[in-house]
């Protein structure tokens, strides 16, 4: 499949040298129980539900088609215990083909399977099946306001009712989506025109649909954002997108849909879930991985940078302090995650240039950018979805 080829040329080129939506789904209000004398008052913030981040953490491994390797989805605890294959566990059946980075939006969480064509809606804390949807080469998912949108390659985006399940009639947006976010009341969504190599991409953009009535209302073009990608959103209404396969960076567009070249990158991550005063991973940071390839002799390399998503102010380079590779281990960045509850940095890497065909890892850094631990994943780990 076009992403999976795309994804595994980068890996190859990095081994060789080194979604983003509102995720607060309505939810009914629990009337609080009655006090009694001998009842104390803990803090508000103590008797609310855990954190998103403090429950552990779900990672998806797209596996390799080609292969007949499927996909699998894995959850680690808290205290660390891993349990591999939890989607197969609960359902007695394999996640599918191509899976792309789940949400979890409310008590659900939402998996697109790009290449079985269908998005599973599983319970969030038993990873068991409550509905699937079919729907055409989903690439990615982000949810607002009680609805979660697809992103669908073959041109169209889809709207899922997350109460009853029901699908809207697809909505055309141009060619090849991948990335997809909401903010200000549109969804954004990245039309790469990736099938269109020979002729540059010539008809990438930027869709914005209007949330409320669910049309397009607008493309938004720019010379330099050909071939767009990943999208992330931040706390101040900004969308942020890349464009790894040609200018390799990252672009803003704020909330009247101005849009800026920020900086080089190739992979980004925001930490802007709603939280609560427990949490301690600031808010407002974007986070970029920078990987540049010299042509002449294939080697690259990697760089890390930290920015101040409300003023675009560089805060830190250099910010990740990888290990150097060794025999054992080989680091091919693939995507970034941010825990929302400390602020640690969660990067997903195949290891080495055969990544669809061996085991990948997740390196973990605290949120000062220290490296902490290796995790062993799956092949190809394309996400970390926290609970």
């Amino acid at each position: 499949m076009l992403k999976q080829l795309k994804f595994a040329a980068i890996a190859l080129l990095v081994a060789v040298g080194f979604t983003a939506c509102s995720d607060d789904e309505p939810t009914p209000v629990i009337p609080p129980a009655p006090i009694t004398p001998t009842d104390s008052v803990a803090p508000a913030d103590s008797i609310i539900n855990p954190l998103r981040g403090e429950a552990g953490m779900y990672v998806i491994n797209q596996g390799n088609s080609y292969g007949n390797v499927a996909g699998a989805l894995d959850f680690i605890a808290q205290n660390g215990t891993k349990t591999d294959s939890v989607f197969f566990k609960a359902n007695g059946q394999l996640i599918g083909d191509a899976p792309q980075k789940p949400i979890i939006y409310g008590s659900k969480m939402y998996v697109p399977v790009y290449a079985s064509n269908l998005v599973w809606v599983l319970d969030a804390n038993t990873a068991t099946v409550i509905a699937s949807v079919q729907t055409n080469q989903p690439e990615a998912v982000c949810a607002s306001n009680g609805h979660v949108y697809i992103s669908n390659n073959d041109g169209f985006v889809t709207r899922i009712d997350t109460t009853t399940y029901t699908k809207s009639a697809p909505l055309a947006v141009g060619p090849n989506p991948y990335g997809i976010a909401a903010a200000n009341g549109k969804v954004y969504v990245a039309c790469s025109d990736a099938n269109n190599y020979g002729a540059g991409y010539a008809n990438s953009a930027i869709a914005v649909i209007d949330e409320a009535t669910f049309s397009k209302v607008k493309s938004i073009t720019n010379e330099g954002i050909t071939d767009p990608w990943e999208m992330a959103t931040d706390n101040s209404g900004n969308v942020y997108v890349t464009t790894p396969y040609t200018a390799n960076k990252v672009w803003k567009i704020d909330a009247n849909d101005n849009v800026s070249a920020l900086c080089d990158g190739t992979y980004i991550a925001t930490n802007s879930q709603n939280r609560t005063s427990r949490a301690t991973g600031r808010q407002d940071l974007l986070y970029v991985i920078h990987a540049v390839t010299d042509w002449s002799t294939y080697a690259t390399t990697i760089s890390s940078s930290v920015y101040n998503a409300a003023t675009g102010a560089q805060l830190s380079n250099n910010f990740l302090q990888t290990p150097a590779n060794t025999t054992e281990y080989t680091f091919a960045p693939i995507c970034m995650d941010v825990n929302p509850a400390n602020g640690d940095i969660y990067v997903c890497s195949d290891n080495g240039s055969n990544g669809y065909a061996k085991p990948g890892y997740i390196n973990v850094y605290t949120s000062n950018g220290a490296f902490s631990k290796r995790i062993a994943t799956g092949i190809h780990p394309y996400g970390v979805i926290f609970k």
